[in-house]
């Protein structure tokens, strides 16, 4: 048993640095800031960049997906953005990823996940002459579940969560977001009943650790829809938007069977009606996390990041 767990732990840091080697991954270029501590157990990675540009350095936060139940920072170095990452960095930009709450058992993941997206910004702010940040050319970035988190961040009033800092967000591109939990709820009904009939078998003890509302909500949201709605509608960024929004980046698969295109779609249509800027782009054939996209889609996904990013520096 020693010796298979060695070799395991031998094993897995190997696989990690060919995997990252293979996939140009911007861990293995320039200076790599791993697991610092920004709010009490919590970490962030910082990516530094790999040709200085500037007098001080803009700065791009990732918010990894995950379903606010999974995920992990060191996903920044998956392969559906690393060619964004890399150029942005050689193009002066500092990218940090960090960690947030996560959903636990009967323990939802908001609004604690909200409050440490904001607070990474305050850690940014608290720490500019350390890294040479540029606290006015801050930005941010999230798929999926990041994505929701990126765009709470840039529309919510900080306090209304947690502290408030003095940093501007420059702008915000969100990848595949959920944008109106409500929606998104009544939407996967059929998903959940689902799971919830292929675990009919097992004990009412074992069924309930299958039910996605008990981490997201912490709860049963169909004994308590009022609640749940309630809960649904503070966390949407639908319902925070407002004239004083940073320019947003949305792009989408249509066809996203997990957070449906429509969530984007509806983002972008509210927007527009107040006359808000947003560059909304379709991916024709693509599942969620880029599943189907053909290489010449992840490319085009990638230049559409770099190109917005770069459009929003200021000078």
């Amino acid at each position: 048993m020693f010796w298979a767990l060695l070799i395991l732990a031998l094993a897995i840091p190997i696989f990690l640095f060919f995997y990252f080697k293979r996939t140009d991954a911007p861990i293995l270029k320039g200076k790599v800031d791993l697991c610092i501590n920004y709010k009490g157990d919590l970490q962030l990675d910082i990516y530094e960049p790999t040709k200085e540009v500037f007098a001080k350095r803009p700065v791009l936060i990732y918010y990894h997906g995950g379903a606010w139940v999974g995920g992990n920072k060191i996903t920044v170095n998956n392969t559906r953005f690393h060619g964004a990452f890399n150029t942005l960095r050689e193009k002066g930009y500092t990218i940090i990823s960090p960690a947030y709450t996560l959903a636990k058992f009967k323990v939802s993941p908001f609004p604690a996940c909200i409050a440490d997206a904001i607070d990474v910004i305050t850690w940014i702010e608290q720490n500019a002459n350390v890294y040479n940040f540029d606290t006015n050319n801050v930005g941010v970035l999230g798929e999926s579940a990041g994505g929701h988190l990126a765009l709470m961040t840039a529309y919510a009033d900080a306090e209304k969560f947690t502290s408030p800092h003095s940093v501007s967000l420059n702008y915000v591109a969100a990848i595949y977001p959920p944008t109106d939990l409500r929606k998104l709820y009544t939407d996967q009904k059929e998903m959940r009943a689902s799971v919830k009939a292929s675990t009919a078998s097992l004990p009412t003890s074992v069924q309930e650790y299958f039910d996605i509302n008990q981490y997201l909500f912490g709860f049963d949201s169909e004994q308590d829809p009022i609640r749940a709605n309630e809960i649904a509608q503070l966390y949407s960024p639908i319902h925070y938007i407002n004239k004083e929004i940073p320019k947003t980046l949305l792009i989408h698969g249509n066809k996203d069977r997990v957070v449906p295109i429509s969530q984007s779609i509806v983002l972008k249509e509210k927007m527009e009606a107040m006359d808000i800027p947003v560059q909304f782009h379709t991916l024709d054939g693509v599942d969620h996390a880029f599943v189907n996209a053909t290489p010449a889609q992840k490319d085009q996904t990638q230049e559409w990041i770099i190109n917005f990013v770069l459009d929003q520096k200021k000078e």
